[in-house]
Formats: structure tokens, sequence, C-alpha cells
């Protein structure tokens, strides 16, 4: 067996094993749809970077570069994407914790002085 058969069997193997426990957290709503296709798309672009090496060999001629820098990079691409994601939505629960830790004080203050002018009356 040639090395790139092997390897593109390993990466398959271990893609189609990171896609099942990425479908297993979905399912128990511990991943998001979103992420979850994010993850799998990228899991999708391993498994088939055997295949896309060799298909990306004119674009990346063109580009002066190597299939696999090229293959690589779209992988990255796709990595950088999910970390900004994850980076709108953890700063988007951020700022919800906060307005409702504003609203939780306020409600506080205020029962605090309602309790005060009615056990003055």
């Amino acid at each position: 067996m040639s090395p790139e058969v092997l390897q593109a069997l390993t990466t398959g193997c271990l893609s189609i094993f990171g896609g099942s426990l990425v479908v297993i957290l979905a399912r128990r709503q511990m991943l998001s749809f979103r992420y979850a296709a994010g993850w799998l798309v990228l899991l999708l672009l391993t498994a088939l970077s055997g295949i896309l090496i060799p298909l990306a060999r004119p674009l990346s001629e063109s580009l002066s570069t190597t299939p696999g820098i090229l293959v690589s990079g779209l992988a990255i691409v796709i990595l950088v994407t999910i970390c900004v994601q994850l980076s709108v939505s953890i700063s988007g629960l951020q700022e919800q914790v906060r307005k409702l830790a504003e609203e939780i004080a306020l409600h506080k203050v205020s029962n605090d002085e309602d309790d005060r002018t009615q056990g003055h009356s």
C-alpha cells in the first residue's frame, strides 16, 4: 500500500470517528447546530483531503504553492471561522449576563427601598 493511500485511509477513519463524536454531542444538545455543521465540514474536508490534494494541483500551481498547503490553508480558514463565531457568541452571552446582573441589582435596590418605606409606615 502506498503512503498516500495509507494517509488517505488514516485521515478518513479519524474523520469518521471525529464526525461521529460531533453528531453524538449535537444529539445530546451539547453542541449547537451551527458549530456541529462547521466541525462536520472541517472533518469532511479532512476525510477528502486525500482526494482534494490531487484535485487542488492546478490551482496550487497557479498560486505557486503545493496542493497540501492549499488544502491545509482551507482547513485553517474553516477553523478560524469557527473560532470567530465562538468569540461572537461568547461576547453576546457576556453582554446578556452583564445586562441581567444590572437588572437584578436594580431590582434588589428597588425591593430594598420598598421594604424600608413599608417598614416605616
